[in-house]
Parts: C-alpha cells; sequence; structure tokens
C-alpha cells in the first residue's frame, strides 16, 4: 500500500519543487518509489517527471481541477471536487495511503480533512503543530491556523495532542507544555488563556504555565500552545524577523571583509535553525491519517524534507499516542471542560 501521496501542484514552485523534492528524498533514502503517489493533473506532472528525469513508475493520480488564489475552502471543496488536495485527502479516507503533504492553499488543506477525515477519538477540533527550531530545543506551537476562533477545551485538546506528537516524534518522555499569553503571571491573559490555562492544568501533561513571546526561542518548552489567529501571526512574524536579521547579518559581515568563506560558514550553521525547509512543513494534528501542510514557498529540500518528516510521525505512531493521551486526559478531566471546583 502506498504510504504517502503529494500534492504535485500546491505551492508557489509546483510542480517542479514538488518533483525536485520527490527526487532528492529518494535520492536520500527517505522513502521508496513504491510508496509514493503524486496527484495533480497527470499529464502535466508526467511532463514535470520526465523533464527531471524521475522514474514513471512513481503512480500518478489524475486531479485535473486546478485552484486559483482566490478561491475559497469551501468552493475548492464543493465546487472543484476533483482538486488535489480532495483527491489526496480521499485517498487517505479510501485507505489507500497514510500521509498527505501539499503546499496548496492551508484553507482548503484544513477543509479538505477535516469534511473528508473524521477526527481521532476525543478531538473535537484538529489544529496545526509547526516545529520552530529554539536555541535548547526544538519546539513546537500549536495552533498556526487551522482553528483562529478557538474555545478552552481547544487549547485543552492541543496541549494533549503536542505532548503526544512531541514524546513520540523527538522522543522526549514527559514534554514541558506552555501555554502563549502577555505575561507570566497567572492572572494575566484573555478569557480564552485563563479558562484554557485552568483546564490545562488538570490534564495528565508536564504544564510549565504562561510562556511570554520573548521567552519562546530562548526557553525550555517544548509545546507551546495558542490558538489559530495568535499562533500564526506568530509563526510568520518569526519568518520575516529571521529573514530580516539574516539578510542584515550576512550584508554586514561582507561589508566589513569578512571571508567569504568564513561568511559560508556561518551561514551553514546558522541557516538550518531558521530555515522553514528544516522540517518540511507543519502536521495538521487531530484527525484520522497524516496531514502535512507545507509553506506556500517551499522548494525542493522542504517537500523532501515533509516526506521525511511525514514518515518518521507515521513511524512513531503519533495518532495512536494522540489518542491515548485523550483517553487519559478523558478521566480526569471534567465533562465538557468544566474546571473542577
Amino acid at each position: 500500500m502506498a504510504k504517502v501521496v503529494l500534492d504535485a501542484v500546491g505551492g508557489d514552485h509546483a510542480p517542479t519543487e514538488a518533483i525536485r523534492g520527490v527526487a532528492l528524498a529518494l535520492h536520500k533514502g527517505y522513502v521508496q518509489p513504491a510508496d509514493l503517489v503524486l496527484v495533480g493533473p497527470s499529464d502535466r506532472v508526467r511532463q514535470t517527471m520526465k523533464a527531471e528525469g524521475l522514474s514513471a513508475d512513481i503512480a500518478v493520480v489524475d486531479a485535473p481541477d486546478m485552484l486559483e488564489a482566490d478561491d475559497s475552502p469551501i468552493d475548492a471543496v464543493r465546487k472543484k471536487p476533483r482538486n488535489s488536495i480532495v483527491v489526496g485527502v480521499g485517498l487517505l479516507k479510501e485507505g489507500k495511503a497514510q500521509c498527505f503533504i501539499s503546499a496548496g492553499s492551508t484553507g482548503t488543506c484544513v477543509a479538505a480533512a477535516t469534511v473528508g477525515l473524521r477526527c481521532l477519538e476525543g478531538i473535537r477540533r484538529p489544529g496545526i503543530g509547526a516545529i520552530i527550531h529554539g536555541e535548547k530545543n526544538p519546539f513546537l506551537v500549536i495552533d498556526v491556523g487551522a482553528n483562529p476562533q478557538a474555545k478552552p477545551e481547544h487549547l485543552l485538546q492541543y496541549a494533549i495532542m503536542g505532548a503526544a506528537y512531541y514524546r513520540g516524534t523527538f522522543g522526549v518522555d514527559n514534554p514541558r507544555v506552555g501555554i502563549l499569553n502577555i505575561g507570566s503571571e497567572e492572572k494575566k491573559g484573555s478569557p480564552l488563556v485563563k479558562e484554557a490555562r485552568a483546564l490545562i492544568k488538570q490534564a495528565p501533561v508536564n504544564f510549565a504555565g504562561n510562556v511570554e513571546g520573548v521567552e519562546l526561542f530562548s526557553g525550555d518548552c517544548h509545546v507551546v500552545v495558542s490558538d489559530g489567529f495568535t499562533g500564526n501571526v506568530l509563526l510568520k512574524v518569526s519568518e520575516g524577523v529571521a529573514e530580516y536579521l539574516l539578510r542584515t547579518t550576512f550584508a554586514v559581515m561582507k561589508q566589513t571583509g569578512i571571508d567569504d568563506d568564513k561568511v559560508e560558514r556561518v551561514m551553514a550553521e546558522v541557516m538550518p535553525r531558521v530555515d522553514y525547509s528544516e522540517y518540511g512543513g507543519a502536521l495538521l494534528l487531530g484527525v484520522e491519517g497524516l496531514v502535512t501542510i507545507c509553506h506556500g514557498r517551499s522548494r525542493a529540500p522542504a517537500f523532501s524534507n515533509a516526506i521525511r518528516f511525514a514518515i518518521k510521525a507515521l513511524s512513531a505512531q503519533v495518532n495512536q499516542h494522540i489518542v491515548q493521551a485523550a483517553r487519559a486526559a478523558a478521566s480526569t478531566t471534567p465533562p465538557d471542560g468544566a474546571v473542577s471546583p
């Protein structure tokens, strides 16, 4: 059975960079040809595969409906049901694959997965978890865009899912979980954050309390919980600041006469820590099957790493760990997310 389905036409630089990413993943041994399926307009995908020297033995599933930038997620699902995202998610629903990867519209990926795949047992709302490289360790931010109007019980479930994912993927037995807030004091925060904090304190996770934005990259939390709106802003601001600082720093290094080889050595050390392509994409946690949402600007290394981490999450049985953690939380958390007196 094919394990990984890749949206070959999703993203700003698809299909060329998506196909190159597949070739890179094959070259590095992350995946075998028999474990891959590409989705998109078959003629276009096959032509690009041939141009990039990719084996014709890799399966291609036709998805002729092309999405436009102004297509809403609902329109994409209902009016263009044969687009690459819906078709790819459908392969998971039919049990023909276990992982789906796309650099297409985040909203459409979330909508297609929410409609086409059932939520895991004990999970009400899926969340997107993005890995960011911090000073002490990589940390997971969940949610970064799936659920902009979250409820306290959703943030509770994000804490549970995030801890289960981190434990299974990075091998940390008891990951520290924090909730993004405007201050470290317990009384600070919006009603949403205060209520969610009270719930997470009762959950079977290693809760570290509030985490301020300034503490994210220098702190030691492994999982940071947020609503989708705030998490998405955090992610994009972090990307923008990192790119600005890199451009400025390397420009100044060259202006001051530092040798090019030394500049290259610094770049080689720093870039993997700030480059979104290092982890490939963000998992949509909480749905049956594994759905990875890549950056729209993804190029070959990002697609390759997305394949690598999707297979790693599959091998780590992330969804099984989430279900087990949700069951454990259900036995300790009051019904309907109410806080015990």
